[in-house]
């Protein structure tokens, strides 16, 4: 999902309306960093709005035999979706040493850095 600033489009609430009867669904903010910390938390939000109002089923679903632990860590993910992402191909220099990331004139977004954005909590997500 790219940013507008306000909520989804019409056309990606549809499309995700019918994937999400067929197959997990894991939304994700593409060019995050295109948005202040301020601005990804209220389109977060808004999308989240809008995906509760839309009856939209977003991965991981809770089951009889989740665990506590489980339901807690289910939880937590649900608290952090959509995803926010930035892209990187390439590593950049930070301190010398090399990170995936990507420089722009303001400095070094470090994929890696929960700061700046949640791949690494979207990494551990899909790889457990």
């Amino acid at each position: 999902m790219v940013p507008t600033w306000h909520s989804l489009w019409s056309i990606v609430i549809i499309v995700m309306k019918k994937l999400s009867e067929a197959v997990s669904v894991v939304p994700i903010i593409a060019k995050a960093d295109s948005l202040t910390l301020e601005e990804r938390e209220v389109f977060k939000n808004n999308i989240r709005a809008e995906m509760h109002n839309n009856n939209i089923r977003l991965y991981p679903f809770d089951v009889d035999e989740n665990d506590p632990e489980e339901l807690a860590l289910n939880e937590t993910i649900r608290n952090i979706i959509p995803f926010a992402g930035v892209d990187s191909e390439r590593n950049a220099l930070i301190d010398g040493e090399p990170v995936r990331g990507r420089k722009n004139k303001w400095g070094v977004i470090n994929v890696e850095d929960e700061t700046h954005c949640e791949f690494v909590h979207l990494r551990n997500f899909l790889t457990r």
